[in-house]
C-alpha cells in the first residue's frame, strides 16, 4: 500500500509540475499580447500628431537680447509639414521638413516687410524643440516649448 501511495503522490507532483508549466506559459501569452496591444495603441500617436501644434519660447542672438518666438506647425491632407512663424513676424513657411530618424526639424521663411531671412534648424525632443536660428545676419539658439492642453479639474 505505501508503494502505490507513493506512486500516486509521485503522479500528483507531476501533474501539478505540468499544470505550473501551462499557466506560467499562458501568463506570458497574455502578457506579450498586452504589451503588442499597448504598442500599437501608442503607435496611433503618430510624429504628425507629436509635431502639429503651437510651439512657443524664445531665441538669443549671439551678443544679443532674448526674444520671444513662436511657430504654428501642421500636416495638410497630403502629409506635407507646413505652418507659420508667429512671432517674431508673422510669415508662412517657405520651406518646413522633419526627419522622422534623426528628429531634425528645418524651417525656413522670408518676412516681407524687412524682407529678413528666417532658417530654424533644431532636433525635435518630445515636446521641446532645441536648435539654432538665423535671422538675417544673426544666428543665435533657440528653445521652445509644445503648448499642451490640461483640462481643468473641478475648476482649478
Amino acid at each position: 500500500a505505501g508503494a502505490q501511495t507513493l506512486g500516486t503522490y509521485a503522479l500528483f507532483l507531476y501533474l501539478f509540475k505540468a499544470m505550473e508549466v501551462v499557466m506560467k506559459t499562458k501568463f506570458l501569452f497574455f502578457a506579450i499580447a498586452a504589451a503588442l496591444l499597448l504598442a500599437l495603441s501608442l503607435a496611433a500617436d503618430t510624429i504628425h500628431d507629436q509635431l502639429n501644434g503651437t510651439w512657443s519660447g524664445s531665441w538669443i542672438p549671439e551678443g544679443g537680447v532674448r526674444d520671444a518666438m513662436t511657430i504654428e506647425l501642421k500636416h495638410d491632407e497630403s502629409g506635407k509639414l507646413t505652418g507659420r512663424f508667429v512671432t517674431p513676424a508673422s510669415m508662412n513657411f517657405t520651406k518646413a521638413t522633419f526627419n522622422a530618424k534623426t528628429r531634425l526639424l528645418s524651417l525656413e521663411a522670408t518676412d516681407s516687410t524687412s524682407g529678413k531671412q528666417y532658417r530654424l534648424n533644431a532636433k525635435v525632443q518630445g515636446t521641446e524643440i532645441k536648435g539654432t536660428v538665423t535671422a538675417g545676419t544673426e544666428t543665435g539658439q533657440i528653445d521652445l516649448i509644445k503648448w499642451t492642453y490640461v483640462p481643468r479639474i473641478n475648476g482649478y
